[in-house]
Protein backbone atom coordinates (compact mmCIF):
# COMPACT_ATOMS: atom_id res chain seq x y z
CA UNK A 1 0.00 0.00 0.00
CA UNK A 2 1.08 3.48 -0.70
CA UNK A 3 1.30 4.74 3.64
CA UNK A 4 4.30 1.82 3.86
CA UNK A 5 5.91 1.31 0.46
CA UNK A 6 6.05 4.78 -0.32
CA UNK A 7 6.87 6.02 3.10
CA UNK A 8 9.98 3.51 3.06
CA UNK A 9 11.24 4.42 -0.23
CA UNK A 10 11.19 8.51 0.33
CA UNK A 11 12.97 7.62 3.52
CA UNK A 12 15.60 5.67 2.27
CA UNK A 13 15.79 8.16 -0.76
CA UNK A 14 16.47 11.17 1.65
CA UNK A 15 18.70 8.84 3.81
CA UNK A 16 21.26 12.06 4.90
CA UNK A 17 18.46 14.16 6.50
CA UNK A 18 16.88 11.15 7.90
CA UNK A 19 20.32 9.66 9.70
CA UNK A 20 20.72 13.49 10.97
CA UNK A 21 16.44 13.44 12.32
CA UNK A 22 17.37 9.84 13.90
CA UNK A 23 20.54 11.05 15.34
CA UNK A 24 18.34 13.90 17.14
CA UNK A 25 15.77 11.56 18.42
CA UNK A 26 18.09 8.85 19.45
CA UNK A 27 20.45 11.36 21.79
CA UNK A 28 16.73 12.11 23.10
CA UNK A 29 16.13 8.85 24.09
CA UNK A 30 19.39 7.40 24.86
CA UNK A 31 19.21 10.80 27.52
CA UNK A 32 15.58 9.30 28.11
CA UNK A 33 16.17 5.84 28.86
CA UNK A 34 19.97 5.86 30.90
CA UNK A 35 18.12 8.68 33.27
CA UNK A 36 15.46 5.52 33.70
CA UNK A 37 18.24 3.47 34.46
CA UNK A 38 20.04 5.17 36.83
CA UNK A 39 17.23 5.73 38.89
CA UNK A 40 16.30 2.28 38.90
CA UNK A 41 19.59 1.34 39.40
CA UNK A 42 20.22 3.28 42.36
CA UNK A 43 16.59 2.10 43.73
CA UNK A 44 17.46 -1.67 42.60
CA UNK A 45 21.15 -1.22 44.63
CA UNK A 46 19.48 -0.29 47.76
CA UNK A 47 16.57 -2.55 47.61
CA UNK A 48 18.80 -5.21 47.35
CA UNK A 49 20.54 -4.03 50.43
CA UNK A 50 19.40 -6.55 53.77
CA UNK A 51 17.40 -9.89 53.33
CA UNK A 52 13.99 -9.57 53.10
CA UNK A 53 13.03 -12.15 56.29
CA UNK A 54 14.98 -9.87 58.13
CA UNK A 55 13.75 -7.39 59.92
CA UNK A 56 15.99 -4.09 61.36
CA UNK A 57 15.20 -2.39 64.64
CA UNK A 58 16.19 1.24 65.45
CA UNK A 59 14.77 3.51 68.22
CA UNK A 60 12.09 5.30 68.10
CA UNK A 61 12.14 8.73 65.99
CA UNK A 62 15.45 7.79 64.65
CA UNK A 63 15.37 8.42 60.56
CA UNK A 64 18.93 6.11 59.94
CA UNK A 65 21.25 3.87 61.71
CA UNK A 66 23.57 7.32 63.02
CA UNK A 67 21.00 8.28 64.65
CA UNK A 68 19.12 5.63 66.32
CA UNK A 69 20.31 4.20 69.67
CA UNK A 70 19.79 0.66 71.65
CA UNK A 71 21.16 0.11 74.99
CA UNK A 72 22.80 -3.12 75.10
CA UNK A 73 20.28 -4.34 78.07
CA UNK A 74 17.32 -3.46 75.50
CA UNK A 75 18.91 -5.97 72.20
CA UNK A 76 19.52 -8.73 74.92
CA UNK A 77 15.57 -8.66 75.23
CA UNK A 78 14.98 -7.61 71.97
CA UNK A 79 17.06 -11.22 70.64
CA UNK A 80 15.59 -13.30 72.89
CA UNK A 81 11.95 -13.01 70.90
CA UNK A 82 10.61 -16.46 69.91
CA UNK A 83 10.04 -15.13 66.22
CA UNK A 84 13.67 -14.93 65.73
CA UNK A 85 15.93 -17.60 64.29
CA UNK A 86 17.97 -19.86 66.60
CA UNK A 87 20.78 -21.00 64.64
CA UNK A 88 22.70 -24.90 64.74
CA UNK A 89 25.22 -23.66 67.23
CA UNK A 90 22.05 -22.00 69.04
CA UNK A 91 23.01 -18.40 68.71
CA UNK A 92 19.97 -16.33 67.98
CA UNK A 93 19.87 -14.93 64.71
CA UNK A 94 20.44 -11.55 65.68
CA UNK A 95 23.27 -8.69 64.87
CA UNK A 96 23.78 -5.50 67.13
CA UNK A 97 25.43 -3.13 65.17
CA UNK A 98 27.02 0.83 65.09
CA UNK A 99 27.04 2.94 62.40
CA UNK A 100 30.08 5.31 61.66
CA UNK A 101 31.59 7.01 58.74
CA UNK A 102 35.68 7.13 57.11
CA UNK A 103 37.03 9.25 54.85
CA UNK A 104 39.56 7.78 52.27
CA UNK A 105 40.99 8.96 49.02
CA UNK A 106 39.61 7.66 45.85
CA UNK A 107 42.49 6.30 43.24
CA UNK A 108 40.80 8.10 40.20
CA UNK A 109 40.94 11.39 40.94
CA UNK A 110 42.29 11.61 44.22
CA UNK A 111 39.60 13.32 46.27
CA UNK A 112 38.04 12.58 48.98
CA UNK A 113 34.91 10.25 49.67
CA UNK A 114 33.12 9.22 53.03
CA UNK A 115 32.58 5.31 53.58
CA UNK A 116 30.01 3.77 55.83
CA UNK A 117 31.57 1.57 58.50
CA UNK A 118 29.75 -0.86 60.27
CA UNK A 119 30.73 -2.28 63.61
CA UNK A 120 29.43 -6.10 63.59
CA UNK A 121 30.11 -9.37 64.44
CA UNK A 122 30.58 -12.94 62.44
CA UNK A 123 26.85 -13.70 63.29
CA UNK A 124 25.80 -11.45 60.86
CA UNK A 125 26.93 -13.50 57.97
CA UNK A 126 24.36 -15.96 58.97
CA UNK A 127 21.89 -13.14 59.58
CA UNK A 128 22.12 -12.45 55.85
CA UNK A 129 23.16 -15.26 54.08
CA UNK A 130 23.71 -13.58 50.49
CA UNK A 131 26.92 -12.13 51.92
CA UNK A 132 30.26 -14.24 50.84
CA UNK A 133 34.02 -13.71 51.24
CA UNK A 134 35.92 -13.61 47.97
CA UNK A 135 39.12 -13.12 49.05
CA UNK A 136 40.80 -13.61 52.70
CA UNK A 137 38.37 -14.38 55.38
CA UNK A 138 36.29 -12.88 58.28
CA UNK A 139 37.32 -10.46 60.86
CA UNK A 140 38.65 -12.28 64.59
CA UNK A 141 36.46 -10.95 67.25
CA UNK A 142 38.04 -9.04 69.52
CA UNK A 143 40.78 -7.79 67.10
CA UNK A 144 41.52 -4.42 64.79
CA UNK A 145 40.37 -6.33 61.93
CA UNK A 146 37.86 -5.29 59.10
CA UNK A 147 36.72 -6.61 55.89
CA UNK A 148 35.75 -4.44 52.99
CA UNK A 149 33.00 -4.13 50.44
CA UNK A 150 34.08 -5.15 46.81
CA UNK A 151 33.01 -1.25 45.41
CA UNK A 152 35.85 -0.49 48.28
CA UNK A 153 38.70 -2.64 47.30
CA UNK A 154 37.87 -1.76 43.62
CA UNK A 155 37.95 2.20 44.57
CA UNK A 156 40.16 3.14 47.27
CA UNK A 157 43.34 2.03 47.57
CA UNK A 158 43.98 1.82 50.91
CA UNK A 159 41.13 -0.26 51.28
CA UNK A 160 42.50 -3.60 49.44
CA UNK A 161 43.60 -6.76 51.10
CA UNK A 162 46.63 -6.84 53.60
CA UNK A 163 46.42 -2.78 53.68
CA UNK A 164 46.14 -1.03 56.66
CA UNK A 165 42.84 1.80 57.24
CA UNK A 166 43.72 4.44 60.28
CA UNK A 167 40.45 5.71 62.09
CA UNK A 168 39.59 6.53 65.72
CA UNK A 169 43.78 7.05 65.88
CA UNK A 170 44.34 3.18 65.50
CA UNK A 171 45.15 1.07 62.86
CA UNK A 172 42.66 -1.65 61.09
CA UNK A 173 44.26 -4.59 59.19
CA UNK A 174 41.80 -5.35 56.00
CA UNK A 175 41.74 -9.18 56.16
CA UNK A 176 39.10 -10.21 54.17
CA UNK A 177 37.24 -8.52 50.84
CA UNK A 178 33.07 -9.86 50.31
CA UNK A 179 31.00 -9.69 47.86
CA UNK A 180 26.55 -9.15 48.68
CA UNK A 181 25.05 -9.32 45.31
CA UNK A 182 25.58 -5.33 43.90
CA UNK A 183 24.00 -4.44 46.97
CA UNK A 184 24.89 -1.21 48.94
CA UNK A 185 26.70 -3.26 51.44
CA UNK A 186 29.08 -3.41 48.75
CA UNK A 187 29.94 -0.25 49.80
CA UNK A 188 30.60 -0.44 53.28
CA UNK A 189 33.65 -1.67 55.66
CA UNK A 190 32.87 -4.15 58.86
CA UNK A 191 34.59 -5.11 61.65
CA UNK A 192 34.19 -5.66 65.48
CA UNK A 193 31.58 -4.16 67.20
CA UNK A 194 33.05 -4.46 70.28
CA UNK A 195 36.36 -2.94 69.15
CA UNK A 196 34.82 0.04 67.55
CA UNK A 197 32.41 0.89 70.38
CA UNK A 198 35.50 1.07 72.46
CA UNK A 199 37.41 3.18 70.01
CA UNK A 200 34.92 5.85 69.27
CA UNK A 201 33.52 5.98 73.00
CA UNK A 202 30.20 4.67 72.36
CA UNK A 203 28.19 2.57 74.92
CA UNK A 204 24.93 1.93 72.39
CA UNK A 205 24.15 -0.13 69.38
CA UNK A 206 22.93 1.91 66.69
CA UNK A 207 20.43 -0.87 65.28
CA UNK A 208 19.67 -4.78 65.64
CA UNK A 209 18.78 -7.15 62.89
CA UNK A 210 17.05 -10.03 63.21
CA UNK A 211 16.15 -12.67 61.40
CA UNK A 212 12.57 -14.52 61.43
CA UNK A 213 11.29 -17.28 61.74
CA UNK A 214 8.23 -16.23 59.75
CA UNK A 215 9.05 -13.19 57.44
CA UNK A 216 5.40 -13.11 56.81
CA UNK A 217 4.42 -12.50 60.40
CA UNK A 218 6.35 -9.25 60.12
CA UNK A 219 3.30 -6.88 61.12
CA UNK A 220 2.51 -8.68 63.59
CA UNK A 221 6.23 -8.48 64.94
CA UNK A 222 6.40 -5.22 64.38
CA UNK A 223 3.14 -3.92 65.79
CA UNK A 224 3.89 -5.87 68.78
CA UNK A 225 7.09 -4.59 69.85
CA UNK A 226 6.39 -1.07 68.70
CA UNK A 227 3.47 -0.68 71.12
CA UNK A 228 5.40 -2.14 73.59
CA UNK A 229 7.27 0.91 76.35
CA UNK A 230 9.57 -0.70 77.21
CA UNK A 231 11.62 -0.78 74.23
CA UNK A 232 10.63 2.20 71.85
CA UNK A 233 12.18 0.88 68.64
CA UNK A 234 10.66 0.99 65.34
CA UNK A 235 10.88 -2.08 63.19
CA UNK A 236 10.90 -1.90 59.26
CA UNK A 237 11.83 -4.58 57.00
CA UNK A 238 15.40 -5.15 55.73
CA UNK A 239 14.91 -4.00 52.44
CA UNK A 240 12.26 -1.79 52.72
CA UNK A 241 14.69 0.32 55.15
CA UNK A 242 17.86 0.32 53.15
CA UNK A 243 15.49 1.27 49.74
CA UNK A 244 14.05 4.30 51.63
CA UNK A 245 17.41 6.11 51.72
CA UNK A 246 17.68 5.69 48.48
CA UNK A 247 14.33 7.82 47.73
CA UNK A 248 15.44 11.37 47.72
CA UNK A 249 18.43 10.81 45.48
CA UNK A 250 16.44 8.69 42.82
CA UNK A 251 13.93 11.39 42.97
CA UNK A 252 16.83 14.22 42.16
CA UNK A 253 17.80 11.98 39.23
CA UNK A 254 14.64 11.76 37.97
CA UNK A 255 13.12 15.16 38.19
CA UNK A 256 16.63 16.81 37.20
CA UNK A 257 17.03 14.03 33.80
CA UNK A 258 13.05 14.40 32.70
CA UNK A 259 13.92 18.51 32.81
CA UNK A 260 16.72 17.91 30.51
CA UNK A 261 14.81 15.23 28.16
CA UNK A 262 12.21 17.98 27.64
CA UNK A 263 14.29 20.74 26.94
CA UNK A 264 16.24 18.38 24.28
CA UNK A 265 12.71 16.71 22.89
CA UNK A 266 11.73 19.86 21.86
CA UNK A 267 14.65 19.84 19.82
CA UNK A 268 14.35 16.49 18.24
CA UNK A 269 10.71 17.92 17.60
CA UNK A 270 11.87 21.10 15.84
CA UNK A 271 14.43 18.59 14.14
CA UNK A 272 11.94 16.04 12.71
CA UNK A 273 9.57 19.13 11.72
CA UNK A 274 11.83 20.88 9.75
CA UNK A 275 13.32 17.37 7.72
CA UNK A 276 9.40 16.62 6.74
CA UNK A 277 8.60 20.09 6.15
CA UNK A 278 11.67 19.96 3.47
CA UNK A 279 10.46 16.80 2.12
CA UNK A 280 6.93 17.63 1.44
CA UNK A 281 8.84 21.07 0.16
CA UNK A 282 11.22 18.71 -2.67
CA UNK A 283 7.59 16.56 -2.89
CA UNK A 284 5.00 18.64 -4.53
CA UNK A 285 4.76 17.16 -7.64
CA UNK A 286 5.22 13.84 -6.60
CA UNK A 287 2.19 14.82 -4.02
CA UNK A 288 0.14 16.06 -6.86
CA UNK A 289 0.88 13.20 -9.34
CA UNK A 290 -0.55 10.99 -6.34
CA UNK A 291 -3.70 12.98 -6.30
CA UNK A 292 -4.16 12.72 -9.98
CA UNK A 293 -4.16 8.97 -10.09
CA UNK A 294 -6.56 8.55 -6.98
CA UNK A 295 -5.01 8.96 -3.94
CA UNK A 296 -7.11 10.52 -1.64
CA UNK A 297 -6.04 13.77 0.95
CA UNK A 298 -6.44 10.68 3.91
CA UNK A 299 -3.87 8.88 2.03
CA UNK A 300 -0.95 11.22 1.78
CA UNK A 301 -1.91 12.37 5.64
CA UNK A 302 -1.14 8.51 6.36
CA UNK A 303 1.84 8.09 3.88
CA UNK A 304 3.35 11.18 5.50
CA UNK A 305 2.52 10.51 9.44
CA UNK A 306 4.07 6.92 8.98
CA UNK A 307 7.43 8.56 7.81
CA UNK A 308 7.52 10.48 10.58
CA UNK A 309 6.43 7.45 12.95
CA UNK A 310 9.07 5.41 11.11
CA UNK A 311 11.29 8.04 11.93
CA UNK A 312 10.72 8.29 15.71
CA UNK A 313 10.72 4.18 15.79
CA UNK A 314 14.41 3.78 14.19
CA UNK A 315 15.31 7.15 16.07
CA UNK A 316 14.22 5.08 19.45
CA UNK A 317 16.08 1.99 18.63
CA UNK A 318 19.23 3.87 18.30
CA UNK A 319 18.55 5.28 21.53
CA UNK A 320 17.61 2.39 23.58
CA UNK A 321 20.93 0.14 21.77
CA UNK A 322 23.38 3.20 22.97
CA UNK A 323 21.61 3.45 26.76
CA UNK A 324 21.77 -0.86 26.60
CA UNK A 325 25.50 -0.12 26.51
CA UNK A 326 25.47 1.75 29.75
CA UNK A 327 24.03 -1.69 31.42
CA UNK A 328 27.21 -2.41 33.17
CA UNK A 329 28.78 0.83 33.80
CA UNK A 330 28.95 1.04 37.63
CA UNK A 331 29.33 5.15 39.15
CA UNK A 332 29.51 6.31 42.77
CA UNK A 333 27.85 9.27 44.42
CA UNK A 334 27.43 10.39 47.58
CA UNK A 335 24.03 9.28 49.07
CA UNK A 336 22.53 12.24 50.71
CA UNK A 337 20.32 10.28 53.46
CA UNK A 338 24.08 8.47 54.57
CA UNK A 339 26.38 11.53 53.48
CA UNK A 340 28.90 8.31 52.32
CA UNK A 341 29.68 6.90 49.33
CA UNK A 342 27.60 4.74 47.09
CA UNK A 343 28.21 2.42 44.28
CA UNK A 344 25.68 1.56 41.97
CA UNK A 345 25.18 0.82 37.63
CA UNK A 346 22.72 1.35 35.12
CA UNK A 347 19.89 -1.04 34.81
CA UNK A 348 17.79 -1.59 32.11
CA UNK A 349 14.45 -3.65 31.87
CA UNK A 350 12.19 -3.87 29.09
CA UNK A 351 9.40 -1.45 30.21
CA UNK A 352 12.03 1.25 30.06
CA UNK A 353 12.62 -0.39 26.17
CA UNK A 354 9.45 0.26 25.68
CA UNK A 355 8.85 3.50 27.10
CA UNK A 356 11.81 4.78 25.18
CA UNK A 357 10.77 3.75 21.79
CA UNK A 358 7.05 5.31 22.68
CA UNK A 359 8.68 8.27 23.65
CA UNK A 360 10.59 8.85 20.15
CA UNK A 361 7.47 7.30 18.34
CA UNK A 362 5.76 10.15 20.06
CA UNK A 363 8.37 12.81 19.09
CA UNK A 364 7.94 11.35 16.00
CA UNK A 365 4.26 11.94 15.55
CA UNK A 366 4.42 15.14 16.68
CA UNK A 367 7.19 16.44 14.57
CA UNK A 368 5.21 15.42 11.34
CA UNK A 369 1.54 16.02 11.95
CA UNK A 370 1.74 19.87 10.40
CA UNK A 371 3.87 18.63 7.06
CA UNK A 372 1.98 15.94 6.61
CA UNK A 373 -1.33 18.11 6.97
CA UNK A 374 0.27 20.14 4.70
CA UNK A 375 0.76 17.74 2.44
CA UNK A 376 -2.59 16.68 2.50
CA UNK A 377 -3.99 19.83 1.64
CA UNK A 378 -2.44 20.57 -1.38
CA UNK A 379 -4.28 20.93 -4.27
CA UNK A 380 -3.84 18.84 -7.87
CA UNK A 381 -3.00 21.83 -9.63
CA UNK A 382 -1.34 23.95 -7.01
CA UNK A 383 1.09 20.93 -6.44
CA UNK A 384 1.66 20.53 -10.13
CA UNK A 385 1.81 24.18 -10.88
CA UNK A 386 4.64 24.62 -8.00
CA UNK A 387 7.14 22.48 -10.63
CA UNK A 388 6.26 23.66 -14.01
CA UNK A 389 6.27 27.37 -12.54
Amino acid sequence: MLWSVYSLRNLWARRVTTLLTLSGLGLVVFVFVAILMLAHGLERTMGRTGDPSNAILLSKGALSEIESSLSRDQTGVLAAQLDVVTLEDHQVAAVREIALQLTLRKQDRGSLASLSVRGSSPVAFAVRPRLRIVQGRVWQPGTTEVIVGSQVARQFPEARLAETLRFGRREWTVVGIFEAEGSGFDSEVWGDVDQMMTTFHRTAFSSMTLRLADPDGLPAFKARLEHDPRFKVSVKREPEYYEGKAEGLARLIRVTGLFLTVVFSVGAILGATMTMSASVAHRTTEIGTLRTLGFTRSHILQAFLLESILLGLAGGLLGVAAAALLNRVTISTVNWDTGAELAFGFHLTPGMVGEGVLFAVFMGLIGGLVPAARAARLEIVQALGERTA
